[in-house]
């Protein structure tokens, strides 16, 4: 089995039954492996497979087509935040760019506030991983031409993220410019 199909679509198992550690940090046509786990459909081979990868030397950095791979995690149309929030935390404490602007997402947070079919309750694993960094930059341009922040304010459906965002300017100490 084609190690980049199974790191897309199988499950931990089956992964492993194609995978040996030395393809870790493996490229399929310019793709990391790490990148096709990301995009699995199953939250739980995904979260699996991705730290298997990452327990093997798989590069947190890694991007391909202009999103890192907080952008392929986040992006995913079915979303376990409980499962996946450790695997979230994993690939930032490993280097992943929690500022990264990915051209049609934004950044991560970004794209993360754009999965309407979870709700801020849904999605506060997340973002609990999210805002316990010291280096979140609420105020980068991302997608729109706008920030995180003042997508936040100009948007009625995530107050709860809202909240967590006035939090952290708070404790952080950070300056809104009056223009959003």
């Amino acid at each position: 089995m084609d190690i980049m199909y199974a790191a897309e679509t199988v499950s931990f198992d089956e992964f492993l039954d194609a995978y040996d550690s030395s393809q870790a940090n493996s490229e399929v046509k310019g793709r990391s492996i790490l990148m096709g786990a990301l995009t699995n459909v199953d939250p739980r081979a995904r979260s699996a497979i991705a730290t298997r990868l990452l327990d093997d030397g798989a590069d947190a950095t890694t991007t391909h087509g202009g999103v890192n791979a907080l952008h392929a995690l986040l992006g995913n149309a079915r979303l376990a935040p409980e499962l996946e929030a450790p695997l979230l935390w994993r690939l930032l404490e490993d280097g992943a760019d929690v500022n990264a602007v990915a051209k049609r997402y934004g950044t991560p947070l970004q794209l993360l506030m754009s999965q309407f079919a979870y709700t801020d309750e849904a999605l506060a694993p997340f973002y609990d991983v999210l805002f316990a960094r010291d280096d979140l930059d609420l105020l980068m341009i991302g997608a729109f031409g706008k920030s995180a922040y003042a997508m936040a304010v100009k948007s009625k459906r995530r107050q709860g993220l809202r909240a967590c965002m006035e939090q952290y300017v708070t404790l952080h100490g950070i300056e809104i410019p009056e223009v959003l």
